[in-house]
């Protein structure tokens, strides 16, 4: 099984979130992506956000649709920061057999060498990099690690300027999140009241 690995706070996900995972599952043949949403993010520690589980929950409703599709909630059940390196151990054990793909765009792969034991990733799974916009391929190729230009595929998406920081920001302005993100996200943003000012 070829499978993709798309980790993230997802608060909320968006349809950004969803081009990049089906254009890396098409232009990688994967047979399945899980959505794995952190518990905190070690870069977020302290910051205060949506608990994991309505996160959890919006990434549910918003791949429904989706048969390649899941979510993955192990980074869920260990409180404290999600680390990329452990998750991807744990689902080498869980998906024996399985070849691990790890999907992530280009302004995040330029945190690479901050991450927790980053010359172990490489071992673990395949690195997979979409285009983001704001983000280009030469500033990631210059702030990877040395040796990791060969590791990673550099894919181009179809651009999507979106941000779960600016979607936030428009539902506690009373703006409306239609068409960024699935009928089913913004149904359960606004049953549950998030991101509301105050």
């Amino acid at each position: 099984m070829r499978l993709g690995v798309f980790g993230g706070s997802f608060d909320p996900i968006h349809y950004g979130h969803l081009r990049i995972a089906e254009s890396l599952r098409e232009s990688h043949s994967l047979d399945k992506i899980l959505f794995v949403p952190a518990y905190v993010s070690p870069f977020k520690v302290g910051e205060t956000g949506t608990p994991p589980e309505i996160r959890a929950e919006l990434v549910r409703v918003a791949i429904a649709s989706n048969p390649s599709f899941a979510l993955w909630t192990g980074e869920l059940d260990a409180p404290g920061p999600s680390y990329t390196v452990e998750t991807l151990r744990r689902l080498k054990v869980e998906f024996s057999g399985a070849e691990l793909f790890f999907l992530i765009g280009f302004d995040a792969l330029k945190g690479i060498p901050k991450w927790r034991e980053p010359e172990a990733l490489l071992e673990l799974a395949k690195f997979v990099a979409a285009t983001r916009p704001g983000t280009t391929e030469a500033e990631v190729r210059g702030a990877i690690p040395d040796g990791w230009e060969g590791a990673i595929d550099f894919v181009d998406v179809p651009p999507i300027d979106l941000s779960s920081t600016e979607m936030r920001a428009l539902v506690s302005q009373g703006k409306s999140l239609r068409y960024l993100t699935p009928p089913a996200v913004i149904e359960q943003i606004d049953v549950r009241r998030l991101y509301k000012a105050g």
